[in-house]
């Protein structure tokens, strides 16, 4: 599948911050988004996007990752001390700098540096991704695998993808690029 149709069917909420769209601000987001197959359902003005889903009681068991779960699209950094948890996808235009976190039941997609803590498919969903245009997280969790990037700041110049292949996190290049590096395990699992 092209990259460009990754979230194809997705049905999006967008989080603006506490501005407000004006009506040709929200239909250029909605042609923006229908371009991409996505439907906008709506848009969140004024409020915090970290009340949008807290995180699952530990010890909870896993749910599987929903398709049809909302993507939440933040239009901004997430800062140090910041704080995004979500049931669904979420996709950052900008930012996640160090000391902030995304934990997220599904993919978790960074148009900018991940540079911040990543927990996608936080209920146990293997098969969740995440994706940022510079991965560098200071720690990064899928399902309930752990890894980091490794020691230095190695250039980069091109997206990366990270998803679990058997018990390790493993990194590949985006699609122009098909190289692969494997993050430095922490600890195969985490620790229960």
């Amino acid at each position: 599948a092209s990259s460009g149709r990754f979230f194809a069917g997705g049905r999006v909420q967008v989080y603006v911050g506490k501005r407000r769209l004006s009506p040709e601000e929200r239909e250029a987001l909605e042609q923006t988004l229908r371009r991409s197959g996505m439907v906008l359902l709506g848009v969140r003005e004024g409020e915090d996007p970290s009340a949008e889903a807290q995180a699952p009681e530990a010890g909870a068991p896993p749910a599987p990752h929903s398709p049809s779960g909302h993507t939440l699209v933040v239009t901004k950094t997430v800062r140090s001390g910041q704080e995004i948890r979500h049931d669904g996808d979420v996709i950052i235009l900008g930012d996640v700098n160090p000391g902030a976190v995304v934990v997220a039941t599904g993919h978790i997609v960074v148009m900018g540096a991940l540079r911040g803590v990543a927990h996608a498919g936080c209920t146990g969903n293997r098969t969740a991704i995440v994706a940022a245009t510079k991965l560098r997280p200071t720690q990064l969790r899928i399902a309930d695998v752990i890894g980091r990037a490794p020691d230095g700041d190695a250039p980069q110049s091109y997206p990366e993808v990270a998803r679990i292949q058997g018990d390790l996190i493993v990194v590949e290049a985006s699609a122009e690029k098909r190289q692969v590096s494997a993050l430095e395990a922490v600890g195969a699992k985490e620790d229960r």
